[in-house]
C-alpha cells in the first residue's frame, strides 16, 4: 500500500511538474539527488566497514557475554518475575543495541517480544522492553557517526557524549513513565 501511495505522490508530482513547463527542474533536481545519495553511500561503506570490524572484535572477544551477564540482575528487577529464556533474550538484544550490533539486536528482540507477551496481551514486562528499546540504548551511535563522517564533519564523533546523556535521559524517563503507568493500572 505504501508503495503505491509513494508512486502516486511522485507520479502527481511529476505530472504537475511537466504540466507547468517546469519538467526538466525536476529532473534535474532527481539526477543530482540520486548522484548525492550514491556519493552518500560510498562515502558511507568505509565507515561501516570499520565499525562492523569493531563490533565483530567486540562480539568475539566476549564483550556482549560480558554486558550480557552484567546486565541480568538489574533488569531481573526492572522486568519483574520473567522467565530466564525471556530475560536471556532481553540482554542479548539490549547488550547488542548498547555495543551498536543494531542487526543482531533485532532478532533477539523479537524473540524476547514473544516470550514476554501474556498471550494475545502486552504484558507489564514486554511494556517495560519495548519502552527501553524505544529508548535508543546505545553506548556507541556508530551509524550516526559514520554518517558524519561520511558527510564531511570536522568532528564526527563529537555527537558521542550527547548521545550517551540522551540515551541516559530518555531511558530514566521510559522506565520511570513505565513505573508509573504500572502502579496507576
Amino acid at each position: 500500500m505504501l508503495q503505491v501511495l509513494t508512486g502516486g505522490m511522485l507520479g502527481g508530482a511529476l505530472l504537475f511538474a511537466l504540466v507547468t513547463g517546469r519538467g526538466e527542474a525536476v529532473f534535474s533536481g532527481l539526477l543530482a539527488g540520486a548522484q548525492g545519495a550514491v556519493e552518500t553511500a560510498v562515502g558511507l561503506m568505509g565507515s561501516f566497514g570499520i565499525f562492523c570490524g569493531l563490533m565483530n572484535i567486540l562480539s568475539a572477544s566476549g564483550a556482549v557475554e560480558w554486558l550480557n551477564k552484567r546486565l541480568k540482575k538489574p533488569l531481573k528487577k526492572l522486568l519483574g518475575d520473567v522467565r530466564e529464556e525471556a530475560l536471556s533474550y532481553v540482554t542479548l538484544n539490549l547488550s547488542a543495541n548498547m555495543l551498536g550490533l543494531g542487526n543482531a539486536a533485532t532478532p533477539a528482540g523479537l524473540e524476547a517480544a514473544k516470550r514476554l507477551a501474556d498471550g494475545e496481551r502486552a504484558s507489564n514486562a514486554l511494556c517495560m522492553f519495548l519502552v527501553i528499546n524505544a529508548s535508543s540504548v546505545q553506548l556507541l551511535p556508530s551509524t550516526v557517526v559514520a554518517l558524519r563522517t561520511a558527510m564531511g564533519a570536522q568532528n564526527p564523533g563529537a555527537v558521542i557524549l550527547p548521545g550517551l546523556l540522551s540515551t541516559c535521559l530518555s531511558t530514566l524517563t521510559g522506565i520511570l513513565m513505565c513505573k508509573w503507568m504500572e502502579k496507576k493500572a
